[in-house]
């Protein structure tokens, strides 16, 4: 199957670091396969606003597809020639049924998660599924990157609540260190406003190079896979997210929470942090970070396997046998 273009959603105008993320993809993708990128049209978006999903509207090229929620139906791809690619995926059993008859003319669903392609895998999907999991665009490569270290320890997004409840500990006991989080002290709070120390406004991080720029100044990041927490919708599904990469990209050292599945064996988490259970273990690997440089060439040896170039050439293969 050869595909022609990616179907995208940056007609949309929404403006959100995750929707920048699947555009980079989208970008890279374009360039290593020479695939054109259409924009969803004014009368698809109307149409999908009245849940009203006509296929005579979609494309009859072979496209690609992100779906944002394996809960949506999303435009009228439950068609031969479209190749969805889900990102957030957390259907239990009783909305399976329903997920496979929005998607039984696909020749083939991917998946972003290990954890969602075994899952699937068990439960016996009826569509042909395949993985390509998530990456990071190219154009952060750590070739011959330098960072300057401002920050003892940068949180950025939603923090893991142990971790976090550690982290608020260890900043009691080390006034010293210097740190950076969203908000005065609220690891979840939803605002783009980032402080230094819990006082100091540092200012608004609105952009995807913003965010970027201000992650690559910390010494330390924490990071905790979804799903392992009591979380609503998540919990269960243990899927390691971008923000995971993004932090090797930074040259941060990682202090993780995580159980032992398929997306923490995938992305080798125990290579970069074992899972910190407890304040001491806590303490003793943040004490050890701060003081010591990154491997930069490990870090880099480690992204080659993960860049989105490489995913393209894993699609590449696998759609010479469809």
């Amino acid at each position: 199957m050869n595909i022609k273009q990616i179907i995208s959603r940056r007609s949309y105008l929404e403006k959100c670091h995750a929707l920048d993320i699947i555009y980079e993809w989208e970008n890279v993708i374009s360039k290593e396969m020479s695939l054109s990128i259409t924009s969803i049209s004014k009368i698809q978006r109307a149409y999908k606003r009245l849940h009203i999903f006509p296929t005579l509207l979609t494309t009859y090229k072979n496209s690609l597809y992100y779906v944002i929620n394996a809960r949506d139906e999303e435009l009228s791809i439950n068609k031969k020639n479209i190749i969805p690619c889900i990102i957030d995926f957390f259907l239990k059993d009783e909305q399976l049924q329903h997920f496979y008859s929005i998607h039984s003319n696909n020749k083939l669903i991917l998946l972003s998660s290990p954890f969602d392609y075994e899952y699937l895998i068990e439960k016996k999907c009826p569509i042909p599924i395949a993985l390509m999991a998530y990456s990071l665009s190219d154009e952060y490569t750590l070739d011959n990157r330098t960072f300057n270290k401002k920050y003892d320890i940068v949180l950025t997004g939603r923090q893991d609540p142990l971790l976090y409840s550690f982290f608020k500990e260890y900043i009691k006991k080390h006034p010293e260190v210097t740190y950076v989080e969203r908000g005065k002290g609220d690891g979840n709070v939803k605002n783009l406003q980032y402080y230094i120390n819990g006082t100091t406004l540092l200012g608004d991080i609105k952009t995807r190079k913003g965010y970027m720029d201000l992650l690559s100044q910390g010494r330390v990041s924490l990071y905790g896979t979804q799903g392992y927490v009591m979380d609503g919708i998540t919990t269960g599904f243990y899927h390691v997210t971008p923000r995971f990469l993004e932090q090797v990209a930074c040259g941060c050292h990682i202090l993780a929470h995580y159980p032992e599945c398929p997306d923490s064996k995938y992305y080798q988490l125990c290579d970069f942090s074992p899972s910190i259970e407890s304040y001491e273990s806590f303490e003793y690997y943040m004490d050890r970070a701060i003081k010591t440089p990154v491997d930069i060439s490990k870090y880099n040896e480690y992204l080659k396997k993960h860049y989105t170039s490489t995913r393209v050439h894993e699609l590449m293969n696998l759609l010479k046998t469809l």
